[in-house]
């Protein structure tokens, strides 16, 4: 399997970001383990972990007699996640250090998910094939990840179409794949999974919500060094300082209501 790297980084900001993004994304999230076939009394593996968050939101679907281990391979965000566990008196998750490509425990999991973690893996069906033998017969296997074709404003706002264009670069620079939500059904069936579902799940902002803006300018700053690189914009054509408030004025006059990439689900389970 090759060893990708996680072009977003790890720094205090970018753990903070996540932490935001988890939230916006939450329910969606929910929707999609719970579709997948998440359900109480689960032993389930995450992968990826960074902060915490699916695990923890995992832990509350299994409950008190189920139980999430998490696999995240940067120290700095398994320090956070341990200090968050341990904040947040949650006694069914424990987290372990590891490669979430090709980590391989002893006793096999009711369920494994992951949450943006195959956008960033171009051997996601190597990975995946890997995971069914951490699966026990029947048991399923969930990913949550992102659709960037769903992104969009009505009316169109040329801004955004922009930083659309910025964040699909940059992405591309790096090796990610923002659109990998469609490519989920070939994907579970080409790693062996049976009985595949897919679903999507978009989320709708009216023209006011200035946080939005305020996330999606993060993503753009988080990304800042692999747009430049690709050639797509200069820092000085981001304006990183006010794009946010840019953004936010922009969408506010033309009424338009936007969309972030589509929150996609795929799931299938071990023969």
């Amino acid at each position: 399997m090759s060893t990708p790297e996680y072009v977003l980084g790890s720094d205090d900001a970018e753990i903070a970001r996540l932490q935001t993004q988890a939230a916006i994304i939450a329910e969606p999230t929910a929707l999609l383990l719970q579709r997948g076939g998440i359900r109480p009394g689960m032993r389930v593996l995450d992968l990826g972990s960074g902060p915490g968050d699916v695990a923890f939101q995992v832990a509350e679907m299994v409950g008190p007699d189920g139980y999430v281990v998490g696999v995240e391979q940067d120290p700095a965000q398994l320090t956070v996640a341990e200090q968050r566990r341990e904040q947040m008196g949650v006694g069914n998750v424990v987290f372990r250090q590891g490669d979430a490509r090709t980590f391989l425990d002893e006793e096999p999991f009711d369920a494994v998910v992951c949450r943006l973690l195959l956008m960033h893996l171009p051997d996601a069906v190597d990975v995946l094939r890997h995971h069914v033998r951490n699966l026990r017969p029947g048991g399923v296997f969930v990913a949550v990840d992102y659709d960037m074709g769903g992104a969009r404003a009505v009316p169109e706002i040329e801004l955004y179409t922009r930083i659309r264009d910025w964040l699909k670069a940059g992405f591309e620079y790096a090796h990610a794949n923002p659109f990998v939500g469609m490519s989920f059904p070939v994907v579970f069936e080409q790693a062996g999974l049976r009985e595949v579902g897919t679903l999507g799940i978009q989320v709708y902002w009216p023209p006011g919500n200035r946080h939005a803006a305020t996330y999606v300018v993060g993503v753009v700053r988080a990304l800042k060094d692999a747009i430049v690189a690709s050639g797509v914009a200069t820092e000085e054509e981001m304006g990183l300082d006010t794009l946010s408030d840019r953004l936010s004025d922009a969408i506010a006059a033309a009424g338009a209501v936007w969309t972030m990439p589509t929150v996609v689900g795929g799931w299938g389970s071990r023969a």
